[in-house]
């Protein structure tokens, strides 16, 4: 075994620690100073050796792994591979660090030496000006967790979620969970979406009006590929959904936030008259969760029919207003289809 592998770490490089491990291990490989079968040290060992975290080693050895230069054995830790490749690993350029970082004239491409790849010109639009939206890892720790869209452990029903797994993941309805359905959703949730889901918030829907997407971000995300471009101006909320305005900000920049109140958003008809879609959140808004009045959403189903305007109804945690019964949803005043409807199964959850 080799007991010890010569490897140096320049923590000033910018480059990571785990990535100097495993590109100098490849190093070793290709310059035969370790050979086929040899059994490298424990990451323990080579941990205490470079005074690095046994996690960055661990990380590092997985990863030459996953590449073919090291295979581990049982009891015996990690030895060279006896396929391990014999040309050279090539890291992208910038991986190991934040891209922000990386200036756009980058060689971001493969090790044919051409030059650098002016990203400027490949690029058709630049994000970097999206704030995501930070949620520390380490939030359970906080005395008050002001973080949405995070589990309570103790609140959580586990056997529940486990009977429902077990029965989900049983032989009878093995076939349907692993079918591909090729152009049509699942048409058990959506007949369940249709008779049971949509119908407690006075909805009627037939199947061939249901597109299941990957939760209401990403319907939002393609109602704004569909309906807004430059030439189009939106109204959201505000205080508003953070990433609403961020999906909407690389589709145009004519974007107009209304005020809202305790009932709700505040209509503006000579901002709504301009505008081609309203974006909102009637039923419990975000983040204020307030109720948009009665009188409000037939004042604004009167003005999106005098405008040609269209709504994007969010309907957002309907069921956690624990302080009076559920409204009907925006969408079920809707007499000529103006109000395009996105729900949500995952707070029900």
């Amino acid at each position: 075994m080799n007991e010890n592998l010569i490897i140096t770490l320049d923590p000033s490089s910018g480059i990571s620690l785990q990535a100097q491990i495993r590109q100098s291990i490849v190093e070793l490989i290709l310059n035969h100073s370790v050979l086929p079968g040899d059994k490298l040290p424990s990451s323990r060992m080579l941990s205490h050796q470079l005074k690095v975290s046994r996690n960055t080693v661990i990380l590092a050895y997985q990863a030459l792994v996953d590449t073919g230069y090291l295979q581990p054995r049982e009891r015996s830790g990690y030895v060279v591979s006896d396929e391990a490749p014999t040309t050279r690993l090539v890291d992208t350029p910038g991986a190991d660090q934040p891209f922000a970082n990386i200036d756009a004239s980058t060689n971001l491409g493969t090790n044919s030496g051409t030059g650098k790849i002016d990203w400027d010109a490949k690029l058709v639009q630049s994000c970097s000006y999206i704030r995501p939206v930070q949620k520390p890892v380490n939030w359970r720790e906080y005395a008050y967790p002001f973080v949405y869209g995070q589990v309570d452990d103790e609140l959580f029903s586990h056997s529940e979620w486990r009977d429902c797994a077990r029965q989900a993941l049983g032989m009878r309805n093995f076939s349907t969970m692993v079918g591909d359905f090729g152009q049509h959703d699942d048409p058990m949730l959506v007949n369940y979406i249709c008779s049971r889901s949509l119908p407690r918030r006075g909805i009627k829907a037939r199947p061939e009006q249901i597109l299941v997407t990957l939760g209401a971000q990403n319907a939002l995300y393609l109602v704004a590929q569909l309906l807004v471009d430059q030439s189009k101006h939106v109204v959201i909320e505000s205080p508003s959904y953070p990433d609403l305005r961020d999906i909407l900000l690389q589709r145009t920049k004519a974007i107009t936030a209304l005020p809202v109140d305790a009932g709700g958003l505040i209509l503006d008809e000579e901002v709504l008259r301009r505008a081609d879609s309203v974006f909102i959140t009637p039923s419990h808004q975000c983040p204020t969760t307030h109720t948009m009045s009665a009188s409000r959403r037939r004042q604004l189903l009167d003005m999106a029919a005098r405008h040609d305007l269209l709504v994007i109804e969010d309907d957002y945690e309907f069921e956690m207003n624990f302080l009076e019964s559920p409204t009907p949803a925006l969408k079920a005043q809707d007499n000529d289809g103006r109000v395009i409807y996105v729900g949500s199964l995952s707070k029900s959850v």
